[in-house]
């Protein structure tokens, strides 16, 4: 992977020093954001302390998308040929989503026991990005489509585990548990993305290399990050 990084960056830094025409761009995104692999689960349970005071999500990297959000700055250029080669920087918040269907307790009168219920808990990670990319641009007049392929390399500042359950007795339980662990993710990334003289908007899909279970002890332990976004874009220099 070190290698292919080595390589992209290589055949950007050529494309940029031989390319033609330079565009700025600002960009906002909406994400789909979900782990996949053995160890993400699409439901899981609460599982509170001794005293009941606390809790956390039994496995909190969620099977299902979560709607989040970012914003990047991007710049680019344009070869003769039409070759593309950019880099993309910003900061997004990505949430993966859980089914909560129960609370698991401890009771001094009769030990152990397990409550029916419903709820969510979302793993909220915010990070800086960046995306080196190159690719190719279709242009069709006032209209062009770019096909852009590279690396996200995603920075992790934080991660959160917020979760929120109500039982079949009608008790509130919650969590809100630091899960920070994993602090880089590299996710191999595809995106279209069409102009409109200086507007356009993109779609684009990642998936993340890193195992966010590594070093975790029992059991099978894999688990990578899986990224659908959905883009405006402005170009603030270039047409």
């Amino acid at each position: 992977m070190k290698k292919a990084f080595l390589l992209l960056l290589t055949a950007l830094t050529t494309s940029l020093s031989f390319g033609q025409k330079t565009e700025s761009i600002l960009a906002l995104n909406a994400n789909l954001f979900s782990f996949q692999g053995y160890s993400a689960e699409k439901s899981s349970q609460i599982n509170l302390s001794t005293d009941g005071s606390t809790g956390y999500t039994n496995n909190p990297f969620g099977g299902q998308n979560g709607v989040s959000y970012g914003a990047s700055y991007q710049i680019q250029r344009i070869s003769r040929r039409n070759f593309i080669a950019g880099i993309s920087v910003g900061y997004e918040n990505l949430r993966s989503k859980t089914t909560l269907n129960a609370v698991n307790g401890y009771n001094t009168q009769t030990g152990t026991y397990q409550d029916a219920a419903s709820g969510q808990t979302y793993l909220s990670s915010n990070q800086l990005n960046a995306f080196p990319y190159v690719g190719y641009r279709i242009g069709l007049q006032q209209v062009s489509v770019d096909l852009t392929a590279g690396l996200d390399v995603g920075y992790l500042l934080s991660s959160k585990e917020i979760g929120k359950a109500t039982g079949a007795n009608g008790k509130t339980y919650s969590t809100s548990i630091d899960r920070t662990g994993l602090k880089t993710d590299v996710r191999p990334r595809g995106q279209i993305t069409v102009f409109y003289k200086r507007v356009g908007a993109y779609t684009s899909y990642a998936y993340g290399l890193s195992n966010y279970k590594s070093g975790w002890v029992g059991g099978r332990n894999e688990c990578n990050s899986s990224v659908i976004r959905f883009g405006v874009l402005y170009k603030i220099k270039g047409k």
